[in-house]
């Protein structure tokens, strides 16, 4: 059977200001999809790349790579930041991402992902062949409880932007997981590639970074 690769990159969150009896003259900023992705031209991210077996037991580092925000452009007169960098596969990357009313998304309009929407499947997808045979089924879903996780980094607690994917081969009742894990104020934290017909796959975790405020933002 072909290989399917599977990936995971690259999520969000809003919480509304609560109502106050008396008037708040210096109200908190509204929390941001942003905070959980800061797209500030400037950052960057350094992860370990690592190959795990089926159980993601047994890892064995690959190389160590980054991820830049290298500057923003005009698409269709909207502002997005060009990311650059290697995905789980060791192949270089460029992307395009812009905040969408609290929704990342890239410049093809797909949702990548939410800090506020728990309820709604992201990027639902169907491989269908064979005379419209489905052999594979997967979404995304933000999770609204946070995930814990230690990497080289730190630990952190991340919102979870979390795969469920289902196989012909198994009646499409086992379900498999990935995630893609974002902490507030850091960004993309951790995150998984599958390889849809043996469940072993890639990982990638933070090792360093660095933020730029939004107002000290350069263009390299």
């Amino acid at each position: 059977m072909k290989r399917i690769i599977l990936f995971i990159f690259i999520t969000t969150m809003v919480f509304s200001a609560c109502n106050k009896d008396e008037t708040d003259t210096d109200p908190s900023p509204q929390e941001s999809v942003l905070d959980y992705f800061p797209l500030n031209t400037g950052n960057y991210w350094v992860y370990e790349r690592s190959f795990c077996d089926s159980t993601w037991t047994q890892c064995e580092a690959k190389s160590t790579d980054t991820t830049f925000v290298t500057k923003d452009t005009l698409i269709n007169n909207i502002i997005y930041y060009k990311v650059e960098g290697v995905n789980s596969l060791g192949q270089s990357v460029k992307s395009f991402y812009r905040d969408s009313l609290n929704y990342v998304v890239n410049s093809n309009g797909t949702i990548l992902f939410s800090s506020s929407d728990f309820e709604s499947k992201m990027h639902e997808q169907y491989v269908i062949i064979d005379e419209d045979d489905t052999i594979f089924y997967w979404y995304y879903k933000m999770q609204e409880e946070l995930f814990a996780i230690h990497v080289p980094a730190g630990s952190f607690d991340c919102l979870d932007n979390k795969m469920s994917f289902f196989r012909k081969i198994d009646d499409f009742e086992k379900e498999f997981n990935t995630h893609q894990l974002y902490a507030k104020n850091i960004g993309p934290i951790f995150n998984q590639a599958m390889f849809a017909s043996s469940g072993s796959g890639y990982k990638s975790e933070l090792v360093d970074y660095k933020i730029i405020p939004k107002s000290s933002s350069i263009i390299p």
